[in-house]
Formats: structure tokens, sequence, C-alpha cells
């Protein structure tokens, strides 16, 4: 038998099977989900709809402040927890990674958003150390689990971004939990510092993209302006040519 014969014969290697639904399904089942919880979040203030007094619209407003907060609080914990599970999905989509072990994190973190409409109206109805801290653990979990995807998905694509931001706020919403136990109004005013938190971290990344930017279009070598005082640095090899002027 010829070596071009064998070579022929030599099977294929196999190709991995994936079982389960690809990631363009998950990620749509994961934006109803997201949908459908933040709808339902409002169906507690719609059912106290019926007892607005138009006169009085002021004082009913201010007796439900804390419906009308958890609210707020949960449609934004809602959508920032959903920006970051879908950043660190599209950097997966962008690598065309495959990892297995987001999909029991998935679906954990799925389970959690469906279920936080209801501490969300226990909370509402009425603030306690006892509705706080359910409430707000939730978050806990939540942010738990986003943080866990974040980290995952770092493991497997470079260069890591996230971990240490997620991993911040977890920490913050557990503080807040903790601090509801004690006093519920000073827990949910704590859940302010995660917007102070996020300001930081937006500012840091935009930051750093402006940087790498600068640094992946000029190089090492490039002429920016506004980061010495207007001074223009070149390198020798590119004092003999032109040099394009970034302005910030």
């Amino acid at each position: 038998m010829s070596h071009d014969t064998l070579h022929r014969a030599a099977p294929e290697p196999a190709i991995p099977v994936v079982e389960g639904p690809g990631l363009e399904r998950a990620i749509t089942l994961t934006d109803a989900v997201v949908a459908i919880a933040m709808t339902v979040l409002v169906l507690p203030l719609v059912e106290v709809a019926p007892d607005v007094d138009t006169g009085r619209l002021g004082f009913f407003l201010a007796s439900h402040r804390d419906l009308l907060l958890s609210f707020v609080i949960s449609f934004l914990v809602i959508h920032a927890f959903w920006a970051a599970h879908g950043t660190a999905i599209r950097r997966l989509v962008s690598a065309e990674v495959t990892v297995p072990a987001l999909r029991p994190l998935n679906m954990c973190w799925l389970l959690v958003i469906a279920f936080l409409p209801f501490p969300t109206a226990v909370v509402g109805r009425e603030l306690t150390t006892s509705s706080a801290p359910l409430y707000i653990g939730t978050m806990v979990a939540l942010s738990t689990l986003t943080s866990c995807i974040v980290s995952v998905v770092d493991h497997h694509v470079a260069p890591p971004r996230h971990t240490q931001w997620a991993w911040l706020t977890t920490g913050v919403f557990a503080g807040c939990a903790l601090i509801s136990t004690v006093d519920a109004n000073l827990g949910m005013l704590a859940l302010l510092l995660l917007a102070a938190v996020r300001v930081v971290e937006v500012r840091l990344l935009q930051r750093r993209r402006l940087t790498g930017r600068i640094r992946g279009d000029h190089g090492v070598g490039a002429d920016v302006r506004g980061v010495t005082g207007g001074t223009e640095l070149a390198t020798p090899e590119s004092a003999a040519t032109p040099v394009e002027k970034v302005r910030r």
C-alpha cells in the first residue's frame, strides 16, 4: 500500500459537538426574560393605580415612595446587569469562543432576573429589616452570577477587562445587604454607592480605550498633543516625516 493511499485513509479529526441551543438562541432567551422582568416590575404600581386621588396626587406618591423607589432601583439594576452580561457575551461572539461552563451560569442568572420582581414588590409594600435584606440579597446573588460570567469570559478571551469592577460591584451590594439588616432605609440609600462605582468605572474605561486607540493608531513614538501640555514629542525615526497630531 502506497504512502498516498495511507494518507487518504487516515481518519479526519473529530469535530467536538456541543449539545444544547446555540449562542444566538441563548441571547434571544436572555433578552426576552430581561424584557419580561422589567415589565413585570411595574405591576405593583398598576395595582394601586385605582386608589389614586388626582386631587391629592402628591400625597399618594409620598405614601407609596417605597414602591416607586424599589421599582426605579430594580429597573436600573436589571438594565445595568443586562448591559454587563451583553458585553461579556459580545466578547465571546467576537472571539468565536464557546464556553460550556456559561450555560449553567446563564440559567441561574436568568432565574434570579425572573425572581427579582417578587422581592421588589415585597420591599415596596413595606420596607423593614426583613424585606430589605431579601431585596438587596437577591441583587447580591445577581451580581455574583454576573461577576462569575465576566470572570469566565475574561479567562477565555484576552485581554482581561472588567473582572475587578464586577467583583467590586458585588462587594458593594453585599455591604448594602449587611447594612439593611440593621437599618433598612440606610441600606437602600447605600445602593447609591453603586452609581459612584459605575461612574468611576465608565470614566476609567473610556480613558483606557482612548489611550489604546491612540497607541494603536500612532505607535509607541506617536505624537500626542495635550498629554504634555501641547509639547510635541517625536522619535528619531518620525522626525523626518510628517506626524499626525491628535487633539484630545
